[in-house]
């Protein structure tokens, strides 16, 4: 291996791990949205089960109200700031769905960064051979 492929290994090498990077943090990005999710769906059960009339519910920011709840149907954003009337089972529904996408992603994911772990390691490997021949 002649000095020229060794610099384009090592460039092809660099460009591997700033992309192994890259799907590290969307994975990392992925995970945090799964735990939310199942969290949230954790939440749903509760608000289900529960024969509670007052709560506290969340206007963002770890700021909370007093509430009291008058039914169990949520309303839930549907995109373009649309919102519908659902049941807590249609909306747990819904957030297994978007977490099997997540999922579906998570391992995607998964399998490319395995790739390019390899991909790598083969480099590796070579160089040292090469270095080991002369």
């Amino acid at each position: 291996m002649d000095e020229q492929d060794k610099q384009q290994m090592l460039m092809k090498a660099s460009m591997l791990q700033q992309q192994s990077q890259e799907i590290e943090q969307n994975l990392a990005l992925i995970n945090n949205q799964i735990t939310e999710m199942d969290n949230f769906e954790q939440s749903l059960s509760v608000l289900e089960k529960t024969k509670e009339k007052e709560m506290l519910s969340s206007l963002g920011k770890g700021v909370y109200v007093e509430t009291e709840l008058k039914g169990k149907d949520l309303f839930v954003e549907v995109g373009s700031g649309v919102i519908v009337k659902k049941t807590p089972e249609e909306t747990r529904k819904i957030i297994e769905s978007q977490i099997i996408k997540l999922k579906e992603a998570q391992s995607q994911l998964q399998a490319q960064l395995e790739m390019f772990h390899q991909e790598f390691q083969s480099m590796v490997s070579e160089l040292e051979s090469s270095k080991e021949a002369k």
